[in-house]
């Protein structure tokens, strides 16, 4: 927990809100898009619930929230690998030739197609996806330790001799 001081009073603020700037009183409708969390489409939440589920997960320090201006009329949405950087990451690798690439192309809800039609509702996509380091668990099975080792007795397959048969 961070602790916030205004004036005289203290409050509590989620740690998910003062990393990724998200408002943790705000009930507004905001539309979320998980990258490669095994959800399927588009969420209609809040930052309030946002922040609660984040602050519950326990990979919250590997995880990022990145926000994507929603260009009014638009139905779909593509995601591109510099949508997945934080701000900082941005300016370091914003040059490389695989930002540009495209990693998702995604659909809006037609609730909030329409909401963002009519009354310029969901102006941001809010995009939560891992860190590119991954987290403690994904390291330690990616580390060349517990990497297969492959030797000649794995890799061609073994001849076995074929039962006997009676005649």
């Amino acid at each position: 927990m961070t602790w916030h001081s205004t004036s005289t009073d203290a409050t509590i603020s989620s740690k998910s809100s003062v990393l990724f700037g998200l408002n943790e009183d705000d009930k507004s409708e905001i539309l979320v898009y998980r990258y490669r969390t095994g959800s399927s489409g588009l969420e209609i939440t809040s930052q309030q619930k946002l922040c609660k589920e984040l602050d519950a997960n326990q990979d919250l320090p590997f995880l990022r929230v990145t926000k994507k201006k929603i260009p009014r009329g638009n139905s779909r949405l593509e995601v591109h690998a510099e949508d997945l950087l934080l701000p900082e990451e941005a300016r370091l690798y914003g040059n490389k030739p695989t930002m540009k690439a495209s990693v998702a192309n995604v659909g809006l809800p037609s609730v909030a197609y329409w909401k963002r039609l009519a009354f310029n509702s969901f102006p941001e996509l809010y995009i939560v996806s891992k860190s590119i380091s991954g987290s403690p668990t994904s390291s330690t099975s990616n580390s060349p330790e517990n990497s297969q080792h492959v030797s000649p007795a794995t890799t061609f397959p073994v001849d076995t001799a074929h039962p006997p048969t009676e005649q």
